[in-house]
């Protein structure tokens, strides 16, 4: 190839920032000596270029904000449809069953104690649905004042297990099952939050896994190098080799499409159609799961073969200093039965 004998760098700038460079070559038997008129050409290319390349920035940074707003519209649309569907159809039963008990003074006492259980049950549905609306803001605004403590794992998933119960004691609900390592170590957590990812994984996977179907909470440990790897994707691994404990909640219920696992964990995310409305919620436990478990600094993520194929939720949690030589040597593989905490926290009734 030819030998460069002389070159040609040219700034390119907008408002005195350097936005890159014009690089000429000439190539020849002997030096070039750049006219002052080619000079001339090559900085008004090079003006012209920089306000090409801003005019550019612009537009993308354009594009960036119309999806923004787009997205802001799409949530605030769901907002107002969904917390007007919640809303609306308990009110409207506790506003006929309060009707009825006030025009109906002789109603027989069964019926009056039916009407007033169904009332109570829509109210706590109605301040479940607000609650989740103020914990997602809480989260998302860095307002909530977390307490990491170590903890034992088993005891937390009895307490969402004893919480799914008695929230739902009337329903039909699958059959769960803890398959939990004989010795597993502390998690280091604030356990009161850890509860509640551990209650609405559980809810979420009860709703839409119809009886006698099954769900399965499973925990593996990191220092498990190869179970823990082939369970985890690579860009959900801890870094730095923290170790971290995987916990799995499986169902075998109606699975989810593979174009859908990122999304089921968007703020307002429901299923279409009957199944939405009769499964209901405002779609935002998942959002709030993620929040929380990206605070303590570990992954979750979904897994489904597709439809009818059941769900996995996965989640990663650190493991506290020692918690090794300290873990609880309780675990078991046992079913549908919450053992019997030996304390009393965490608990779950400090955020709601």
């Amino acid at each position: 190839p030819a030998k460069i004998h002389s070159w040609l760098m040219v700034p390119v700038l907008y408002k005195e920032e350097l936005l890159g460079m014009i690089e000429i070559h000439h190539c020849g038997e002997s030096s070039y000596t750049w006219a002052s008129s080619q000079l001339e050409m090559v900085q008004a290319i090079a003006s012209q270029i920089g306000v090409a390349l801003i005019q550019a920035q612009a537009y993308a940074n354009l594009e960036d904000l119309n999806q923004q707003l787009e997205a802001l519209d799409r949530t605030t649309r769901n907002l107002i449809a969904i917390t007007g569907h919640e809303l609306r159809t308990p009110l409207s039963t506790i506003q006929v069953c309060l009707e009825s008990l006030a025009s109906e003074p002789d109603m027989p006492q069964d019926l009056r104690q039916v009407m007033l259980n169904t009332a109570l049950d829509d109210a706590e549905r109605l301040r479940e649905l607000i609650q989740d609306f103020l914990t997602l803001s809480r989260l998302e605004s860095g307002s909530v004042d977390w307490n990491p403590e170590p903890l034992p794992l088993e005891e937390c998933i009895d307490l969402a297990i004893s919480s799914i119960r008695s929230h739902q004691p009337n329903q039909d609900l699958p059959q769960i099952i803890t398959h939990l390592p004989r010795t597993l170590p502390l998690v280091h957590v604030d356990g009161e939050w850890l509860v509640e990812v551990l209650s609405k994984l559980l809810d979420n996977a009860c709703k839409f896994t119809p009886s006698p179907g099954q769900v399965t909470i499973q925990a593996i440990c990191s220092t498990q190098t190869q179970p823990f790897q082939e369970r985890v994707p690579p860009q959900k691994r801890p870094q730095n080799n923290q170790p971290m404990i995987l916990v799995t909640v499986e169902d075998s219920g109606r699975g989810i499409e593979p174009n859908r696992l990122e999304t089921v964990f968007d703020r307002f995310y429901q299923e279409e159609g009957a199944l939405r409305r009769s499964t209901g919620g405002t779609g935002l436990g998942l959002a709030i799961c993620r929040q929380i478990v990206t605070n303590w600094g570990g992954q979750i993520w979904a897994e489904s073969g597709g439809k009818n194929q059941g769900s996995q939720f996965r989640f990663t949690l650190p493991i506290a200093d020692k918690g090794l030589s300290q873990g609880s040597s309780r675990g078991s593989s046992r079913g549908d039965r919450p053992s019997r905490s030996r304390r009393q926290s965490p608990t779950i009734e400090r955020h709601k």
